[in-house]
């Protein structure tokens, strides 16, 4: 009985070994020499009980059994020479192995290794040894011992995970070949006991049960998911059948009795089984999962929406203090880790430190991390040194270097896992890419951080400049106004003695004072009409000060167009005859009616654009022009004089502005005519008219309603 639980035993745990391992990665050629050495050891039990209880062809299946212990060194050595390598490239030597390897297994097919079998009082086989035996002998020592050879060394050579894996496949292979050797070779050939041939399968079992160990705890061959899927399905299927087979019977003979045995009550019977069946089969699937997930992973997790919830933590949070403490608090959250740490750096120092869970009983301090100078270390893979002494001193398991392109921006460190487990390759990979998107993410909340502290700096620089220019706009509304005071005062006070001298001047044009002469009249009628000029001056500095005061008041009337314009172009006549200068005046075929508008200061416009035209004419003529236009009346002064620069017309009406050429001709303007005339056409409901080009001429004049005007809010100078 305990030979065949051995031999099922063996077969079916390293025939399930094989397949899983060969299944999970084909381009491994680690994966395919322990596929091989597992399936030898598979199949070689069934060989070798066959060999001791076939009562035929027993010669055949000893020197089978031999066959399959050649594969089975072969396989080993392979195997030791390449793990845990994808692709290996054999040395001389171990090419030689090989080939002596395959030589010796064809070899033990031959008469040459056994002779022949002598079956002994108890019934069972016993070989009789050849002149090949020899060849085996070497085979068992040399390429086995080969394999061990090339075990040993690796393992000196590595540390951490990797070397303590190899120490549990030289522990299981070593006693696997010691007690098999003993108990197939050595006992039945030297000593003849035959019978202990039965116990081989059981030392495979043993092999096959560190195999499992070291893939569900060392994370060999990274195949123990496969391991908990495939257990968990096999448990289902042994409850199953064992459950529903001893229900059915038990059941069939409860309900049908001795009609069991009728057809059309069996079909029923199995048709409700079946139902019951697909109805429990889900929840004993999940039932089984649960188990084998509890002892596989105990703390299972999706890697998927893990690290979605992670990403949305680093999409939402820009603060540098959130986003470090919420990232730290859903790595360990989600990964079921015991307390961790993240150190933030700032041009090689220590900037910032969050902790999750516990504190630990030391904290690393800046010059320690330097020792942390790899992208990802796990303690459980080192074996001994600094770094790992580091580690287990401050309670840490796991660290990764944040970094960036062009820095390192800081070191996640956590801690034991909860369940006491080692850190997987599923836990290892989610870290690292957690660790690659924390690490910009960090980098993109410190320039946040310092974009944020330049914005406040540059904020109260603002506020302090505008704090200031307040204070300089006040002071220049108050020397503003001084000015406005001034110019009133000056002006009133101006006026008074200049209406005396005119009065005095017209007296002594008049002849008031005695008959003057030709050259005596002349120059009296020069200082009236200077006087003149310096009233409309006077005048226009007041305007200026009552507009800026608020105290610029239309007054409109009704008045006569055709008689202001015409009255305006006399007054002035005699002035274009002194510069010899021809100006007319081109009325309406019928005169304009009656229009509505303050006729002081329109009066004032007129004669300002009349007298510039002229002023700035050294030849040729000026000519005014009453039109009406649609609904509106238009008053234009075209003249040919030197005209108004393209790059001094925008700034034409603005106040105290004169273009360079007009400085040069007329040094005593003011620049406040033409802002002032703007001022009061447009607060009359109408529109400035100005067209110049330099050196042919210019046209001022204004378009104003013929009815009772409406004041514009926005006025428009129209070319």
């Amino acid at each position: 009985m305990l030979e065949t639980v051995a031999l099922i035993a063996s077969t079916a745990g390293n025939l399930f070994l094989s397949l899983l391992v060969i299944t999970k990665n084909r381009r491994n050629i680690s994966y395919w020499f322990f596929s091989a050495l597992t399936l030898s050891l598979a199949i070689w039990p069934v060989v070798n009980y066959l060999s001791i209880h076939s009562h035929t062809n027993q010669l055949l299946y000893i020197r089978i059994v031999m066959l399959f212990v050649c594969f089975m060194n072969l396989s080993f050595f392979c195997l030791a020479a390449a793990f845990p390598r994808q692709r290996v490239r054999f040395q001389p030597w171990q090419v030689g192995v090989i080939i002596y390897g395959l030589a010796a297994a064809l070899l033990m097919l031959t008469p040459y290794v056994f002779t022949g079998v002598v079956i002994g009082p108890d019934g069972l086989p016993s070989p009789t040894p050849g002149p090949g035996i020899i060849f085996f002998m070497l085979d068992l020592v040399g390429v086995a011992g080969s394999g061990f050879y090339l075990l040993v060394r690796h393992r000196r050579r590595v540390q951490g995970l990797e070397r303590s894996q190899l120490g549990v496949i030289i522990f299981a292979s070593a006693f696997l070949y010691i007690f098999s050797v003993s108990f197939n070779f050595i006992v039945p050939i030297g000593l003849h006991v035959v019978s202990a041939v039965s116990f081989g399968p059981i030392f495979t079992v043993f092999f096959a049960g560190c195999m499992a160990y070291a893939i569900v705890r060392q994370r060999l061959f990274d195949i123990r998911r496969v391991v908990a899927r495939s257990v968990s399905y096999i448990l289902l299927l042994i409850f199953l059948a064992v459950v529903y087979a001893v229900g059915a019977q038990a059941l069939g003979r409860l309900l049908l009795g001795n009609l069991a045995q009728e057809s059309q009550d069996t079909m029923v019977f199995n048709a409700i089984l079946a139902i019951i069946l697909a109805l429990t089969f889900q929840p004993l699937r999940h039932f089984f999962e649960y188990i084998t997930d509890s002892i596989f992973y105990r703390n299972r997790y999706v890697s998927q929406v893990v690290l979605s919830e992670f990403s949305s933590i680093l999409v939402r949070e820009n603060d540098l203090g959130t986003l470090v403490k919420s990232s730290l608090k859903t790595i360990c959250g989600g990964l079921s880790i015991s307390h961790g740490q993240l150190y933030i750096l700032d041009k090689g120092r220590v900037y910032l430190v969050e902790h999750y869970g516990a504190l630990p009983k030391r904290m690393i301090v800046a010059p320690q991390l330097e020792h942390l100078s790899k992208s990802i270390i796990v303690a459980d893979e080192l074996d001994g040194g600094e770094t790992k002494t580091l580690l287990e001193d401050h309670d840490l398991r796991f660290s990764a270097m944040l970094r960036t392109r062009d820095e390192v921006v800081g070191y996640l460190l956590l801690g034991d896992k909860l369940s006491g487990e080692i850190y997987s390759n599923q836990d290892i990979e989610v870290l690292g890419i957690m660790a690659k998107e924390l690490a910009v993410a960090i980098s993109n909340a410190k320039a946040y951080t310092e974009i944020q502290a330049f914005a406040q700096t540059l904020q109260e620089r603002v506020n302090h400049a505008t704090g200031r220019l307040r204070v300089a706009n006040r002071h220049l509304k108050e020397l503003d106004q001084a000015k406005d005071e001034f110019l009133s005062l000056a002006s009133h006070q101006l006026r008074t003695p200049l209406t005396t001298i005119k009065g005095y001047l017209s007296m002594i044009i008049e002849g008031d004072a005695g008959k003057l002469n030709k050259l005596q009249r002349e120059f009296a009628q020069y200082a009236l009409d200077g006087s003149d000029r310096m009233v409309r001056l006077i005048t226009d500095l007041l305007d200026v000060s009552r507009m800026s005061a608020g105290r610029f008041i239309i007054q409109p009337n009704t008045a006569d167009i055709n008689e202001i314009v015409a009255s305006e172009v006399k007054q002035l006549q005699s002035h274009a005859e002194a510069k010899g200068i021809t100006l007319s005046l081109v009325a309406p075929p019928a005169p304009l009616p009656p229009v509505t508008l303050d006729e002081n200061k329109t009066r004032q416009v007129i004669m300002n654009f009349i007298d510039n035209a002229i002023y700035y004419t050294e030849k040729g003529s000026v000519t005014v022009i009453l039109s009406i236009k649609g609904g509106n009346f238009r008053v234009e002064v075209r003249d040919t004089g030197m005209g108004v620069p393209a790059d001094a017309q925008k700034h034409l009406f603005s106040k105290f502005f004169r273009a360079n050429n007009a400085q040069k001709s007329r040094p005593d303007g003011t620049g406040l005519g033409l802002f002032l005339a703007k001022r009061v056409i447009e607060d009359q409901g109408g529109t400035v008219i100005f067209s110049s080009t330099e050196g042919k001429g210019s046209i001022f004049g204004f378009e104003m309603p013929l009815v009772k005007p409406t004041i514009k809010t926005k006025p428009k100078v129209r070319a």
